[in-house]
């Protein structure tokens, strides 16, 4: 018999709300095309005999290389535009998914396993022909490597000014509050280049 831990069940609380296409209340402009890498997808469920499509949340986080974002909306249409009031871009150079991995795997050797159960003064025997096998489950938050890219002095181009190493969860606080805390466990906002 195996017996695997439970994941934590998918949620109806979104991280993200979108308005006109981007999460809402966000610091950096996060496209709807993005609920995917956000782990917002769209899940069964049934109720009252009928299986409905719902919006759920989950924790594996996603982001790929070449994945771009911008602090404002305009830069995904009108470049020229976006470029006079826009403070920062980043794009995602590596990546590795979050998600849940196996910790530590027990197994018994014996065939047979004493089972107690409260019923007075009994206590039964189950004899199990393989054993048992028990698998802990892990939350890997995953890494992302990106580069941040500035307005130039004139603001005509954009320019790489640093490269940032922090875990899925951290690129998606980062996304939320422009704070990111580095996989040196320093807290920068990349909006004021400030260490907190």
């Amino acid at each position: 018999m195996e017996i695997e831990a439970r994941k934590d069940e998918r949620g109806y609380a979104l991280i993200a709300n979108f308005i006109s296409g981007f999460a809402s209340g966000w610091r950096m402009a996060v496209p709807e095309s993005y609920k995917v890498a956000l782990d917002i997808k769209l899940t069964p469920r049934r109720f009252d005999g009928k299986t409905e499509m719902l919006w759920t949340q989950g924790r594996g986080y996603d982001f790929h290389a070449g994945d771009t974002l911008h602090d404002c909306p305009e830069a995904y249409g009108n470049w020229g535009e976006a470029l006079a009031h826009m403070m920062l871009s980043v794009q995602v150079m590596s990546a590795s998914s979050g998600g849940y991995v196996i910790a530590e795997t027990i197994e018994t050797t014996s065939k047979e396993l004493e089972v107690s159960i409260q019923q007075g003064k009994s206590s039964p025997k189950t004899q199990m022909a393989d054993g048992l096998t028990i698998k802990r489950l892990r939350l890997d938050h995953g890494v992302v490597r990106f580069r941040v890219y500035r307005p130039n002095v004139d603001r005509s181009k954009l320019e790489e000014a640093e490269i940032i190493e922090c875990t899925q969860d951290d690129f998606v606080a980062f996304l939320q509050t422009g704070v990111v805390r580095t996989d040196k466990n320093q807290l920068l906002d990349l909006f004021t280049r400030c260490h907190l």
